[in-house]
């Protein structure tokens, strides 16, 4: 791996850094997670993540900056949250039916592909971070409190709520081994998540959001990838 010192970020609210406030409102921490990676390596960083982004929509974002003259010596690439949800209201209102998620598997693993295949034909060093795994049982109970069918939408689970966890670690793990086939280094931010003697902790009141705690982790475990690979400033 050679050295990098422009990167870019492009993923969804996870590495936008976004949060649960007091209020239950999302919110951008006006302190930056990367500042002590730029103060502490020569690093300049610029966050293109956005708020409910999917591998779609980044592919389609990365794809007119490449065409635009991307210049980065290498990009973060963190995608799966959104991709791997469904559309409960739906379910909610028709649990008999046929449900697909966002992003199909199939297509989400070809999209990543190719998104590393870009940036690599490019010149440019892709990194994959897995994902922090989600509190099944939170989550569940935030995305029916606006009043959806809760034993509808248990019984399209099939009676257990942690399918919903299980789903979103299939895509984790897809994301990783996606990375391992394109000889792409990865992050690995979910097992210190997974590690951590009570993961819910880290976790905001919706179930799939890092708290504070959650994302200084995650800050922690780049400040360990970066002292692997880059001198510090």
């Amino acid at each position: 791996m050679g050295l990098f010192h422009k990167v870019q970020i492009y993923g969804d609210s996870i590495l936008k850094g976004i949060e649960l406030d007091h209020s239950e409102s999302y919110i951008v921490p006006k302190e930056s997670g990367w500042q002590f990676l730029e103060e502490e390596y020569p690093l300049a960083i610029v966050n293109r993540a956005k708020f409910g982004c999917t591998v779609t929509k980044g592919l389609e974002q990365l794809s007119r900056a490449l065409d635009r003259g991307l210049s980065c010596d290498a990009v973060v690439l963190e995608y799966g949250g959104n991709d791997c949800d469904y559309r409960w209201a739906e379910i909610s209102q028709n649990p008999k039916g046929e449900h697909l998620p966002n992003t199909p598997l199939p297509e989400f693993m070809e999209k990543c592909r190719k998104m590393i295949s870009l940036l690599q034909n490019n010149g440019i060093l892709p990194i994959v971070m897995s994902l922090p795994p989600i509190d099944a049982q939170r989550y569940f109970h935030w995305f029916c409190r606006g009043g959806l069918d809760e034993n509808a939408i248990l019984d399209w689970l099939g009676g257990d709520i942690q399918t919903i966890y299980r789903h979103q670690e299939m895509y984790s793990n897809a994301l990783c081994r996606v990375a391992m086939e394109s000889h792409a280094p990865l992050v690995d931010v979910r097992t210190p998540f997974l590690a951590s003697k009570n993961c819910r902790d880290l976790l905001c009141a919706d179930g799939i959001h890092p708290n504070r705690e959650g994302h200084r982790l995650i800050g922690e475990v780049f400040g360990e990838f970066a002292a692997r690979h880059l001198q510090p400033a």
